[in-house]
């Protein structure tokens, strides 16, 4: 019976309260000790998650590691070769023998398979003229001269210049898929006899035209050279083909791309990764300035400087390099076209514009898979670390 300290008996509604109160107390008290366990166990599940994020980047870090270094092995180049044989025999056959085919009947510059470059001359194609006034009438729709001139940071009002966290301080990609169904004389240029032909001499099959853009350099804050403005090679495939073609006149203030010739750069990656062994420092997919000296590579660096119209084209997968290095005041401005021997994620193209020519539906057919994502960017996330 509850009573009070006088011993008389407590009303039944004081009583009732006595209850509800004690009774809450308990689920306070079971409440507590509930939410308790709920934030050990979802403690719990966090930890775990970092742990399988963190085990799943050493491994994918690993992944890459290997694919990087067996690259530039004998024995390496011939499993790539015949893993992606495997994957798609049917297609890579007719990738081949087309590729056959079609170069048997052109006339065009080639690129040195052993040094895995070419110096393209300002009057090397002869439609370049119309090609760099449509990059010049794209590049001030979308960059006020005087923000390139400033290096200006900000994005620009279309929403094509994304900035990205310290890439975005100095390399811009200017192009939308959309651009280039307004503006097909790119996408022409870029599967021109002159142009596809040599990159399909090179990598001995109808290559996969993954991108066309426009890339714009300008300065960075700071003197630190970071991400791509070191040495290093890219991760796509066991080759492949870059155009970089100098919109507007390029010296040594405008950043110019910047390479050092395969068969040198395979002695270089050799020659650094053993002094990086001497010294016990783990590798690295970016090479500085100091250890390409301390090899002595200085003097097979190719710097491709000159006017609008003139560029290289370059297996940057063999070839080491570097860009966007570029002086206060000034700014680089390239036609940038990339062939893969491997499918990537890029431009998705006009694919029935070319249904009736075999071979250039077979170098964009694969872009079908790209419309309505956004445009991947290899060469600017980072490459091979």
């Amino acid at each position: 019976m509850s009573v009070d300290s006088s011993g008389a008996r407590r009303p039944l509604a004081v009583r009732a309260g006595l209850v509800v109160m004690n009774g809450s107390m308990k689920v306070v008290r079971h409440g507590t000790r509930i939410r308790s366990y709920v934030r050990r166990f979802v403690r719990f599940v966090l930890q775990g998650l970092r742990v399988v994020r963190h085990a799943l980047l050493r491994v994918r870090q690993s992944w890459k590691g290997f694919r990087y270094r067996s690259r530039w092995t004998r024995w390496g180049g011939a499993a790539w070769r015949t893993a992606a044989f495997v994957k798609a025999p049917r297609e890579t056959r007719e990738r081949r023998l087309l590729a056959e085919a079609y170069t048997s009947k052109l006339t065009f510059a080639e690129l040195s398979k052993d040094r895995g470059f070419r110096l393209l001359p300002p009057d090397h194609f002869g439609d370049m003229a119309g090609v760099i006034a449509t990059c010049r009438r794209l590049f001030e729709s979308k960059v006020a001269r005087r923000d390139a001139v400033a290096g200006s940071r900000g994005d620009a009002p279309d929403g094509h210049l994304r900035v990205r966290e310290t890439k975005g301080e100095y390399l811009r990609n200017l192009l939308s898929n959309d651009d280039l169904q307004n503006h097909p004389a790119l996408v022409d240029f870029a599967l021109s006899d002159a142009a596809m032909g040599m990159a399909t001499s090179y990598l001995g099959t109808i290559p996969y035209l993954n991108r066309v853009d426009l890339l714009y350099s300008v300065p960075r804050p700071g003197d630190e050279k970071v991400s791509s403005q070191l040495f290093h090679v890219d991760p796509e495939g066991l080759t492949q083909v870059k155009f970089f073609i100098n919109v507007f006149d390029v010296d040594e203030a405008e950043g110019p791309f910047t390479f050092i010739p395969a068969d040198e750069t395979a002695r270089v990656i050799r020659e650094v990764g053993a002094l990086r062994r001497k010294l016990g420092k783990q590798h690295a997919g970016r090479y500085l300035d100091d250890e390409i000296a301390a090899v002595g590579a200085t003097d097979a660096i190719v710097r491709v400087k000159g006017p609008q119209g003139s560029g290289v084209a370059v297996d940057t997968s063999r070839c080491l390099h570097l860009g966007s290095r570029v002086a206060p005041g000034t700014f680089r401005l390239c036609l940038y076209v990339q062939y893969c021997t491997t499918r990537e994620r890029g431009n998705a193209f006009d694919v029935e514009r070319f249904r009736n020519d075999p071979v250039r539906h077979l170098a964009i057919r694969h872009s079908l898979a790209s419309r309505g994502k956004g445009v991947s960017a290899p060469h600017q996330m980072g490459g091979m670390s």
